[in-house]
Protein backbone atom coordinates (compact mmCIF):
# COMPACT_ATOMS: atom_id res chain seq x y z
CA UNK A 1 0.00 0.00 0.00
CA UNK A 2 2.86 2.20 1.11
CA UNK A 3 3.77 2.62 -3.20
CA UNK A 4 0.35 3.71 -4.13
CA UNK A 5 0.19 6.86 -6.00
CA UNK A 6 -1.49 9.35 -4.42
CA UNK A 7 -2.47 12.04 -7.23
CA UNK A 8 -2.27 11.29 -10.81
CA UNK A 9 -1.26 15.06 -11.97
CA UNK A 10 -2.88 15.35 -16.26
CA UNK A 11 -1.40 17.63 -18.26
CA UNK A 12 -2.61 17.61 -22.28
CA UNK A 13 0.10 19.64 -24.50
CA UNK A 14 -0.57 21.21 -27.74
CA UNK A 15 2.10 23.32 -29.51
CA UNK A 16 3.66 24.00 -26.07
CA UNK A 17 6.90 23.45 -26.29
CA UNK A 18 7.94 27.44 -25.03
CA UNK A 19 5.76 26.31 -21.96
CA UNK A 20 5.35 22.74 -20.81
CA UNK A 21 8.73 22.47 -19.99
CA UNK A 22 8.29 24.84 -16.56
CA UNK A 23 4.72 23.59 -16.36
CA UNK A 24 6.11 19.51 -15.97
CA UNK A 25 9.37 20.74 -14.04
CA UNK A 26 7.48 22.71 -11.52
CA UNK A 27 4.75 19.27 -10.77
CA UNK A 28 8.46 17.39 -10.69
CA UNK A 29 9.43 19.34 -7.60
CA UNK A 30 6.55 18.94 -5.26
CA UNK A 31 7.53 18.41 -2.26
CA UNK A 32 4.48 16.02 -2.32
CA UNK A 33 6.92 13.10 -4.25
CA UNK A 34 4.27 10.50 -4.34
CA UNK A 35 2.52 11.55 -7.72
CA UNK A 36 2.44 10.67 -11.23
CA UNK A 37 2.48 13.17 -14.31
CA UNK A 38 0.24 11.66 -17.04
CA UNK A 39 1.86 14.27 -20.09
CA UNK A 40 -0.39 13.85 -23.47
CA UNK A 41 0.93 15.48 -26.40
CA UNK A 42 -1.99 16.06 -28.48
CA UNK A 43 -0.58 15.73 -32.40
CA UNK A 44 1.72 19.10 -31.84
CA UNK A 45 3.42 20.42 -34.94
CA UNK A 46 6.30 21.76 -32.78
CA UNK A 47 8.87 20.21 -30.10
CA UNK A 48 6.21 19.47 -27.67
CA UNK A 49 6.88 15.96 -27.65
CA UNK A 50 10.68 15.88 -27.86
CA UNK A 51 10.53 18.09 -24.81
CA UNK A 52 8.35 15.56 -22.61
CA UNK A 53 10.27 12.70 -23.92
CA UNK A 54 13.33 14.62 -22.26
CA UNK A 55 11.50 15.00 -19.24
CA UNK A 56 9.61 11.47 -19.26
CA UNK A 57 13.37 9.88 -19.69
CA UNK A 58 14.55 12.00 -16.51
CA UNK A 59 11.80 10.96 -14.29
CA UNK A 60 9.93 7.84 -14.17
CA UNK A 61 7.53 9.43 -13.01
CA UNK A 62 6.61 10.78 -16.13
CA UNK A 63 3.91 9.13 -17.92
CA UNK A 64 3.77 9.94 -22.04
CA UNK A 65 0.82 9.88 -24.00
CA UNK A 66 1.41 10.76 -28.17
CA UNK A 67 -1.36 11.10 -30.17
CA UNK A 68 -0.41 11.85 -33.96
CA UNK A 69 -3.27 13.73 -34.37
CA UNK A 70 -4.69 16.56 -32.19
CA UNK A 71 -8.20 15.49 -31.24
CA UNK A 72 -8.87 18.27 -28.87
CA UNK A 73 -8.36 18.49 -24.80
CA UNK A 74 -11.13 16.58 -23.45
CA UNK A 75 -10.22 13.71 -25.47
CA UNK A 76 -6.42 13.95 -24.53
CA UNK A 77 -7.90 14.30 -20.59
CA UNK A 78 -9.96 11.29 -21.41
CA UNK A 79 -7.25 9.29 -22.72
CA UNK A 80 -5.03 10.28 -19.33
CA UNK A 81 -7.77 9.56 -17.61
CA UNK A 82 -8.14 5.73 -18.47
CA UNK A 83 -4.61 4.51 -17.51
CA UNK A 84 -4.39 6.84 -14.10
CA UNK A 85 -3.41 5.14 -10.88
CA UNK A 86 -3.66 7.40 -8.48
CA UNK A 87 -5.86 7.89 -5.77
CA UNK A 88 -6.72 11.36 -6.57
CA UNK A 89 -6.58 12.40 -10.39
CA UNK A 90 -5.35 16.64 -10.80
CA UNK A 91 -5.05 18.52 -14.36
CA UNK A 92 -2.37 21.02 -14.62
CA UNK A 93 -2.56 23.57 -18.27
CA UNK A 94 0.77 23.02 -20.02
CA UNK A 95 1.00 26.86 -20.03
CA UNK A 96 0.18 27.18 -16.04
CA UNK A 97 2.79 25.94 -13.07
CA UNK A 98 2.34 25.06 -9.64
CA UNK A 99 4.43 26.28 -6.40
CA UNK A 100 6.61 23.78 -4.37
CA UNK A 101 3.67 22.54 -1.82
CA UNK A 102 0.78 22.99 -3.61
CA UNK A 103 -0.44 19.29 -3.71
CA UNK A 104 0.95 18.57 -0.42
CA UNK A 105 -1.12 21.49 1.17
CA UNK A 106 -4.14 20.00 -0.75
CA UNK A 107 -3.87 16.32 -0.34
CA UNK A 108 -2.93 16.78 3.53
CA UNK A 109 -5.44 19.55 4.22
CA UNK A 110 -8.87 18.22 1.93
CA UNK A 111 -8.92 15.86 4.72
CA UNK A 112 -9.95 12.60 2.40
CA UNK A 113 -12.51 14.60 0.55
CA UNK A 114 -14.06 13.18 -2.74
CA UNK A 115 -13.57 16.63 -3.79
CA UNK A 116 -10.66 19.32 -3.01
CA UNK A 117 -10.84 22.06 -4.13
CA UNK A 118 -8.06 25.05 -3.86
CA UNK A 119 -7.98 29.33 -4.69
CA UNK A 120 -5.09 30.17 -7.36
CA UNK A 121 -3.49 33.33 -8.39
CA UNK A 122 -4.62 34.88 -11.80
CA UNK A 123 -1.46 35.93 -13.76
CA UNK A 124 -1.60 37.98 -16.50
CA UNK A 125 1.65 38.64 -18.13
CA UNK A 126 3.16 40.74 -21.25
CA UNK A 127 2.14 39.38 -24.57
CA UNK A 128 5.66 38.09 -24.34
CA UNK A 129 5.35 36.13 -21.50
CA UNK A 130 7.97 37.10 -19.91
CA UNK A 131 7.07 39.36 -16.69
CA UNK A 132 3.81 39.26 -15.00
CA UNK A 133 1.61 42.54 -14.71
CA UNK A 134 -0.86 41.38 -12.52
CA UNK A 135 -1.52 38.41 -9.87
CA UNK A 136 -4.70 38.08 -8.59
CA UNK A 137 -5.38 35.91 -5.61
CA UNK A 138 -8.42 33.92 -5.88
CA UNK A 139 -9.73 32.08 -2.68
CA UNK A 140 -12.34 31.38 -0.39
CA UNK A 141 -12.82 30.54 3.59
CA UNK A 142 -11.56 27.31 3.67
CA UNK A 143 -14.05 24.60 4.90
CA UNK A 144 -15.13 20.71 5.02
CA UNK A 145 -18.97 19.47 4.05
CA UNK A 146 -20.41 15.97 4.56
CA UNK A 147 -23.98 17.13 4.33
CA UNK A 148 -25.25 16.34 0.52
CA UNK A 149 -27.81 19.40 0.81
CA UNK A 150 -24.73 21.56 1.85
CA UNK A 151 -21.79 20.09 -0.24
CA UNK A 152 -24.34 21.11 -3.96
CA UNK A 153 -25.26 24.35 -2.08
CA UNK A 154 -21.55 25.10 -2.19
CA UNK A 155 -21.46 24.57 -5.98
CA UNK A 156 -23.29 27.83 -6.82
CA UNK A 157 -21.27 29.56 -4.11
CA UNK A 158 -18.16 28.50 -5.81
CA UNK A 159 -19.13 29.86 -8.71
CA UNK A 160 -19.65 32.77 -7.41
CA UNK A 161 -16.27 32.81 -6.07
CA UNK A 162 -14.64 32.27 -9.47
CA UNK A 163 -13.55 29.11 -8.30
CA UNK A 164 -15.74 25.97 -10.11
CA UNK A 165 -15.32 26.54 -13.42
CA UNK A 166 -12.10 24.68 -13.77
CA UNK A 167 -10.30 21.50 -13.08
CA UNK A 168 -6.89 22.77 -12.48
CA UNK A 169 -7.77 23.78 -9.29
CA UNK A 170 -9.14 20.26 -7.37
CA UNK A 171 -8.37 16.74 -7.26
CA UNK A 172 -10.74 14.65 -7.77
CA UNK A 173 -11.39 10.92 -6.03
CA UNK A 174 -10.57 8.79 -9.14
CA UNK A 175 -12.83 5.46 -7.58
CA UNK A 176 -15.90 7.93 -8.30
CA UNK A 177 -14.93 9.07 -12.02
CA UNK A 178 -14.23 5.02 -12.67
CA UNK A 179 -17.38 4.09 -11.33
CA UNK A 180 -19.74 6.61 -12.51
CA UNK A 181 -18.00 6.24 -15.78
CA UNK A 182 -17.35 10.32 -15.96
CA UNK A 183 -15.11 11.71 -18.74
CA UNK A 184 -14.95 15.56 -20.85
CA UNK A 185 -17.26 16.16 -23.53
CA UNK A 186 -16.26 17.82 -26.24
CA UNK A 187 -18.33 20.86 -25.91
CA UNK A 188 -15.58 23.81 -26.44
CA UNK A 189 -15.03 26.31 -23.68
CA UNK A 190 -16.95 24.86 -20.70
CA UNK A 191 -16.28 21.18 -20.77
CA UNK A 192 -14.37 21.57 -17.50
CA UNK A 193 -17.67 22.92 -16.26
CA UNK A 194 -19.54 20.66 -17.38
CA UNK A 195 -17.76 17.74 -15.82
CA UNK A 196 -17.56 19.43 -12.56
CA UNK A 197 -21.40 19.53 -12.63
CA UNK A 198 -21.27 15.91 -13.19
CA UNK A 199 -19.09 14.66 -10.53
CA UNK A 200 -20.39 17.50 -8.10
CA UNK A 201 -23.69 15.35 -7.87
CA UNK A 202 -22.22 12.47 -7.17
CA UNK A 203 -19.49 13.38 -3.94
CA UNK A 204 -20.97 12.78 -0.39
CA UNK A 205 -18.04 15.09 1.18
CA UNK A 206 -15.99 18.61 -0.03
CA UNK A 207 -13.15 20.41 1.24
CA UNK A 208 -11.91 23.99 0.66
CA UNK A 209 -8.06 24.57 1.29
CA UNK A 210 -6.63 27.83 2.42
CA UNK A 211 -4.17 27.38 -0.97
CA UNK A 212 -3.17 29.63 -3.57
CA UNK A 213 -0.20 28.08 -5.09
CA UNK A 214 -1.59 27.19 -8.63
CA UNK A 215 -0.54 29.95 -11.47
CA UNK A 216 -3.26 30.31 -14.08
CA UNK A 217 -1.15 32.13 -16.38
CA UNK A 218 -2.52 34.07 -19.22
CA UNK A 219 -0.26 36.49 -21.56
CA UNK A 220 -2.14 40.08 -22.33
CA UNK A 221 -3.40 39.02 -25.77
CA UNK A 222 -4.70 36.09 -24.97
CA UNK A 223 -7.62 37.63 -23.13
CA UNK A 224 -10.71 34.95 -23.89
CA UNK A 225 -13.23 37.77 -23.25
CA UNK A 226 -12.23 39.46 -26.58
CA UNK A 227 -11.93 36.43 -28.37
CA UNK A 228 -16.06 36.34 -30.58
CA UNK A 229 -17.59 33.03 -30.72
CA UNK A 230 -21.19 33.00 -32.79
CA UNK A 231 -22.80 30.60 -30.17
CA UNK A 232 -21.69 32.11 -26.58
CA UNK A 233 -25.31 32.47 -25.87
CA UNK A 234 -25.83 28.82 -26.53
CA UNK A 235 -22.87 28.02 -24.49
CA UNK A 236 -23.99 30.67 -21.42
CA UNK A 237 -27.07 28.92 -21.41
CA UNK A 238 -25.78 25.58 -21.21
CA UNK A 239 -23.93 26.77 -18.62
CA UNK A 240 -26.76 27.92 -16.63
CA UNK A 241 -28.68 24.71 -17.40
CA UNK A 242 -26.02 22.20 -16.02
CA UNK A 243 -25.74 24.37 -12.59
CA UNK A 244 -29.29 24.49 -12.14
CA UNK A 245 -29.93 21.40 -13.40
CA UNK A 246 -27.81 20.11 -10.34
CA UNK A 247 -29.07 22.19 -7.74
CA UNK A 248 -32.95 21.25 -8.97
CA UNK A 249 -31.91 17.58 -9.05
CA UNK A 250 -30.79 17.83 -4.95
CA UNK A 251 -33.37 20.36 -4.15
CA UNK A 252 -31.45 23.27 -3.32
CA UNK A 253 -32.24 25.41 -6.17
CA UNK A 254 -34.10 27.84 -4.09
CA UNK A 255 -33.57 31.53 -2.18
CA UNK A 256 -29.30 32.20 -2.27
CA UNK A 257 -28.44 29.27 -4.88
CA UNK A 258 -31.11 31.11 -6.81
CA UNK A 259 -29.60 34.23 -7.02
CA UNK A 260 -25.72 33.25 -7.00
CA UNK A 261 -26.79 31.27 -10.43
CA UNK A 262 -28.79 34.38 -12.23
CA UNK A 263 -25.97 37.05 -10.99
CA UNK A 264 -23.55 34.36 -12.42
CA UNK A 265 -25.33 34.25 -15.88
CA UNK A 266 -25.84 38.03 -16.12
CA UNK A 267 -22.02 38.71 -15.43
CA UNK A 268 -21.57 36.29 -18.55
CA UNK A 269 -24.24 37.44 -20.58
CA UNK A 270 -22.85 40.70 -20.61
CA UNK A 271 -19.44 39.19 -21.38
CA UNK A 272 -20.83 37.64 -24.41
CA UNK A 273 -22.25 41.18 -25.33
CA UNK A 274 -18.71 42.01 -25.29
CA UNK A 275 -17.46 39.61 -27.21
CA UNK A 276 -19.88 40.67 -29.93
CA UNK A 277 -18.04 43.83 -29.93
CA UNK A 278 -14.98 42.27 -31.60
CA UNK A 279 -14.11 43.33 -35.44
CA UNK A 280 -13.79 39.27 -35.37
CA UNK A 281 -17.15 39.08 -35.42
CA UNK A 282 -17.75 41.11 -38.65
CA UNK A 283 -21.19 42.54 -36.54
CA UNK A 284 -22.48 46.21 -37.82
CA UNK A 285 -24.08 48.29 -35.23
CA UNK A 286 -27.49 47.25 -36.13
CA UNK A 287 -26.44 43.15 -36.14
CA UNK A 288 -25.24 43.77 -32.66
CA UNK A 289 -28.11 45.72 -31.41
CA UNK A 290 -30.17 42.50 -32.89
CA UNK A 291 -28.19 39.89 -31.01
CA UNK A 292 -28.48 42.16 -27.41
CA UNK A 293 -32.18 42.17 -28.05
CA UNK A 294 -32.59 38.01 -28.74
CA UNK A 295 -30.43 37.81 -25.45
CA UNK A 296 -32.52 39.76 -23.50
CA UNK A 297 -35.72 38.13 -25.10
CA UNK A 298 -34.40 34.73 -24.06
CA UNK A 299 -35.63 32.21 -21.24
CA UNK A 300 -32.92 32.25 -19.70
CA UNK A 301 -32.07 35.92 -18.88
CA UNK A 302 -35.96 35.95 -18.11
CA UNK A 303 -35.50 33.73 -15.49
CA UNK A 304 -31.97 35.60 -13.88
CA UNK A 305 -33.68 39.17 -13.97
CA UNK A 306 -36.24 37.34 -12.13
CA UNK A 307 -34.06 35.72 -9.16
CA UNK A 308 -30.74 38.40 -9.48
CA UNK A 309 -29.54 40.27 -6.57
CA UNK A 310 -26.14 41.51 -7.24
CA UNK A 311 -23.89 41.91 -4.05
CA UNK A 312 -20.60 43.10 -5.30
CA UNK A 313 -20.39 46.47 -7.23
CA UNK A 314 -19.74 44.53 -10.43
CA UNK A 315 -22.57 42.52 -9.91
CA UNK A 316 -25.01 45.56 -8.74
CA UNK A 317 -24.15 47.48 -11.97
CA UNK A 318 -24.36 44.59 -14.22
CA UNK A 319 -27.25 43.51 -13.06
CA UNK A 320 -29.08 47.20 -12.85
CA UNK A 321 -28.62 47.06 -16.86
CA UNK A 322 -29.68 43.88 -17.58
CA UNK A 323 -32.91 44.03 -15.58
CA UNK A 324 -33.20 47.64 -17.52
CA UNK A 325 -34.25 45.72 -20.56
CA UNK A 326 -33.12 48.05 -22.87
CA UNK A 327 -30.82 46.50 -25.36
CA UNK A 328 -29.16 50.00 -26.80
CA UNK A 329 -27.87 50.49 -22.67
CA UNK A 330 -26.73 46.73 -22.30
CA UNK A 331 -24.63 46.86 -25.58
CA UNK A 332 -23.35 50.41 -24.53
CA UNK A 333 -22.24 48.62 -21.65
CA UNK A 334 -20.39 45.97 -23.44
CA UNK A 335 -18.64 48.45 -25.50
CA UNK A 336 -17.57 50.44 -23.10
CA UNK A 337 -16.25 47.45 -21.43
CA UNK A 338 -14.40 46.14 -24.80
CA UNK A 339 -12.90 49.91 -25.28
CA UNK A 340 -11.33 49.15 -21.80
CA UNK A 341 -9.96 46.08 -21.70
CA UNK A 342 -8.89 46.83 -25.42
CA UNK A 343 -7.04 50.02 -24.17
CA UNK A 344 -5.60 48.28 -21.51
CA UNK A 345 -6.24 44.63 -20.61
CA UNK A 346 -3.79 44.64 -17.45
CA UNK A 347 -5.83 47.77 -15.88
CA UNK A 348 -9.18 45.74 -16.91
CA UNK A 349 -7.80 42.51 -15.32
CA UNK A 350 -7.84 44.61 -11.90
CA UNK A 351 -11.67 45.67 -12.10
CA UNK A 352 -12.26 41.91 -11.94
Amino acid sequence: MENKIAISVIVPAYNAEKVVENCVSSILKQSFRNIEVIAVDDGSKDSTRKVLEKLANADSRVRLIKKDENQGLSAARNSALEIATGEYVGFVDADDWVEEHTLEKMFQEGKGADLIVSGYKHDTMDENRQQVDISREVKMKAGFWDKKEEVISKAAYIDTSKMFAYTWNKLYKRKIIKEKALDFSKQVLIEDFIFNTEFWNEIITLSVVDCTGYHYVKASKDALTQKFLPDFLEIMNLRFDCMKNLLKKNDVYVGVCKEQVANIYIKHAIAGIVRNCSPAGEYSFKEQYSRVKKLLKDTHSKEARQNAKGNSKQEKVCNLVFKSKLAIANLLLGKTIYAMQTKSKTAFDKLK
